[in-house]
This record gives structure tokens, C-alpha cells and sequence, in this order.
């Protein structure tokens, strides 16, 4: 067991004690301060590292959208292209129809017979005299000498007029 100080003993150690005191809070103020300096300097990090992370995250949505709005741009600029190129078929088709009508047409004319002997003769130009020649069942003629053949029908005619005002076709589909 240990024994009381005496008074005397005691008074000594009272300047010692509140010496002890006195270190012991300015210690505890400055471990307080240092405490407080390294959260607020831990407060600020994290504050930056969130705001990294919302602009990284702004700028990866931004990417992302912008990715996402090409993609659907590129889509949307086919698909207009699909159809523009679908109504200019169903119009050259339509156009075709009727250059092959047209030239349908002319079978039942005067001038047909003419028209015939001149198609006869190309015949006989390309394949020879000795080309078999045949009457087309849509007008027009077929022409033969081996494995050579001329069409020279009303609808192929059409078609091959047709195919050589391409320049004057094409430029329905700008005006």
C-alpha cells in the first residue's frame, strides 16, 4: 500500500501537477487541431474525388448519348435512303411499265409493218442472212443462227431506251 503524501509533500508537487495538466491539454489541443486540420484536409479530398467521379460520369453519359444519337442518326439516315430508293424503283418500274406499253402500242399501228421489216433486216445485219427470224408474241422479233440470239422485241426495245436515258431518268430523282 502506498502512503498519503504530506502537506508539505504535497504543496511540492502541486507546480509539478499543473505543469503535467498544462502539457497534457496543450497536447490534447494540438492532437484536437491536427485531428480537425486532417478531416477537413480528408473532407476536401473526398469532396474532389466526387466531383471527379460526377464529371467522369457527365462526360461517360455525354459519350455514351452522343454514341447512342449517331448510331440512331445513321439508322434513321438508312432507313430514309431505303425508302427514297424504294419509291424511285416502284417510279422506274412504273415508268417502264409504261415505255413497254407505249412500244405494245405500236404493233397495232400502220407504221408497224415498216417498223418489223427494219428489225428483220438488223437481224440479218448481226447474225447473217441465215438467221432464223421469228415474230416476238409481244411485237417485234427474235432472231437466231446457232447458239447467237438478238432480241429485238418491242418490250426489250423499250427497255434498252429506257436504259440509255439513264442521265435524263436520274435527274427525276434530284429535281
Amino acid at each position: 500500500m502506498s502512503r498519503p503524501l504530506s502537506a508539505a509533500a504535497d504543496a511540492a508537487l502541486e507546480p509539478v501537477r499543473v505543469a503535467l495538466l498544462a502539457a497534457a491539454r496543450a497536447e490534447a489541443a494540438d492532437v484536437a487541431r491536427q485531428a480537425e486540420t486532417q478531416s477537413n484536409r480528408l473532407r476536401e479530398e473526398a469532396r474532389c474525388a466526387a466531383d471527379r467521379m460526377i464529371a467522369d460520369a457527365r462526360a461517360a453519359g455525354e459519350a455514351t448519348a452522343t454514341a447512342a444519337l449517331a448510331v440512331r442518326l445513321a439508322r434513321s439516315r438508312r432507313e430514309a435512303r431505303r425508302s427514297a430508293l424504294s419509291a424511285q424503283r416502284g417510279l422506274y418500274e412504273e415508268l417502264r411499265r409504261r415505255c413497254r406499253q407505249a412500244a405494245a402500242s405500236i404493233a397495232g399501228t400502220a407504221e408497224y409493218e415498216l417498223l418489223r421489216r427494219r428489225l428483220v433486216d438488223r437481224a440479218r445485219e448481226q447474225l447473217g442472212m441465215e438467221a432464223d427470224v421469228v415474230d416476238s408474241p409481244d411485237g417485234g422479233i427474235l432472231a437466231s443462227v446457232g447458239s447467237r440470239r438478238v432480241d429485238l422485241s418491242l418490250p426489250a426495245l423499250a427497255d434498252r431506251a429506257l436504259a440509255r436515258s439513264g442521265p435524263e431518268v436520274a435527274a427525276l430523282w434530284t429535281a
